[in-house]
């Protein structure tokens, strides 16, 4: 282990060493010749040399720790898992290290004398400008959070937090990605209201299930007793399949519910996602592609649940493409080798991802769209009383799963819906042949 180095020597324990040193050291020749103040005065010069070999090994000491410290910084500093920046008073980047780098998506050369705000989201270019005027005029430490824009890349959510140098010509700036961060973060908001929804839509929808079934009773006694080919018949006939079309609405809520009742068995995916997506597309201008490789692992799924889900995620890309379009739908195997990926654990897990080209979900309202009864589609007078992907949300929990989204305006929409997996778990449904493109 490397010893620390020892204090600099100060003048007189200097001396003490010198001369201990020249004690031990053999006179040249002819000096003990010499009178008493010429042998004093070449000690004293033999001395002064001790003193200054002393001093040069003290200075190369020092100089090689000083090159060991400035190596150790210099690791840290472009090694480390934060971005650190130097910007001017004017918002220019002046040094970066290689985490703040790949932040913005190039090399630090690229990113050098480059404007800090041009890469923000216009309604934060604002907030950076005050918080960074602050820094500079204030001379005092701030925090501020900012979204970072990069090209071909979602959006990445940074935490800023800056001091000025000392005659506050710079300020450093230390960047953390707290993208994954808001987003289990959003999860648990969401997830908290889910509950507390969860228990009224379940009360309300039993009660209303009830109602429901005295009502269909009536119906079919009525039907009985009215003539088969009269249009009193016809018209109960049509009030009994809208009866029944309400208990499906019932059935929803239920499943919504917290305390809704699951089944599950190990399935394979294919065959499940394709008969719950042909429907949701039959007579639409919607062609569906998929991508899904033969040896897809197994998932323990309520079959009737998952296929709510995918369902309705196809008929959310359809309503996003009213003239048409693609959805692409893609399986594959993942493994999470730590937790934290959307509060999954470690371990395997069957992936789907469906992706339409429709107008895409604004950032301002992604965030929310897993909310009770928020949605972005208008119903006649009403708007905003979508359950679709909030019931996703619910059965994707229940699975041990997790489902999210990103969108780009104007270019789409990518929902994944990941599920734990099983790679040697026994078949209990038949794997069906898939086609690489159904359409209806």
């Amino acid at each position: 282990m490397k010893r620390d180095p020892e204090p600099p020597l100060r003048p007189a324990r200097l001396r003490r060493r010198a001369e201990a040193q020249a004690a031990d050291r053999p006179a040249g020749p002819g000096v003990a010749d010499l009178d008493a103040e010429a042998r004093r005065l070449v000690h004293e010069l033999q001395v002064h040399q001790i003193e200054l070999e002393l001093q040069n090994a003290e200075l190369m000491e020092a100089r090689t720790a000083m090159e060991v410290l400035a190596e150790q910084y210099t690791d840290l500093y472009d090694f480390a898992p934060v971005g650190y920046l130097t910007l001017g008073p004017d918002g220019a980047i002046l040094g970066a290290n290689f985490a703040a780098a790949r932040m913005f998506g190039m090399d630090r050369g690229g990113l050098l004398k480059r404007r800090f705000a041009a890469h923000l989201a216009p309604a934060d270019q604002p907030r950076f400008a005050a918080f960074l005027g602050k820094v500079f005029d204030e001379g005092v430490g701030e925090a501020c959070e900012v979204t970072l824009r990069v090209s071909d890349r979602p959006p990445v959510a940074l935490a800023l937090e800056a001091v000025p140098t000392e005659s506050r010509a710079l300020c450093r700036l230390v960047a953390t990605d707290v993208t994954a961060r808001n987003e289990a973060e959003r999860d648990r908001f969401v997830l908290g209201k889910l509950e507390s929804t969860g228990i009224l839509a379940g009360g309300i929808a039993h009660d209303f299930n009830n109602l429901l079934t005295a009502i269909l009773l009536n119906l079919e006694q009525a039907e009985s007793l009215a003539p088969p080919d009269s249009p009193l018949a016809a018209r109960l006939a049509d009030a009994k399949a809208q009866t029944w079309s309400a208990r499906s609405l019932t059935q929803q809520l239920i499943t919504f519910a917290k305390g809704a009742p699951v089944n599950l068995r190990h399935q394979r995916l294919p065959g499940l996602i394709r008969d719950a997506v042909g429907p949701a597309v039959s007579g639409s201008g919607i062609r569906v592609e998929f991508a899904i490789p033969e040896d897809l692992w197994t998932a323990r799924v309520d079959e009737g649940q998952l296929s709510q889900v995918f369902r309705n995620l196809v008929l959310n890309a359809r309503e996003a493409m009213p003239e048409g379009g693609v959805i692409a739908i893609s399986a594959e195997n993942v493994t999470h080798p730590r937790p934290g990926d959307h509060g999954l654990p470690a371990g395997d897990f069957v992936r789907v991802t469906v992706s339409d080209g429709g107008a895409g979900i604004p950032p301002e309202v992604l965030p929310r769209i897993f909310d009770p009864y928020f949605s972005t589609k208008q119903r006649g007078a009403e708007k905003g009383m979508g359950l679709g992907l909030t019931i996703c949300h619910a059965i994707v929990e229940k699975h041990g799963g997790s489902i999210d989204a990103r969108s780009i305006v104007g270019e789409g929409s990518t929902f994944r819906v990941q599920l734990p997996a099983f790679r040697n778990a026994s078949d209990e449904a038949s794997q069906r042949s898939l086609p690489r493109l159904y359409a209806r």
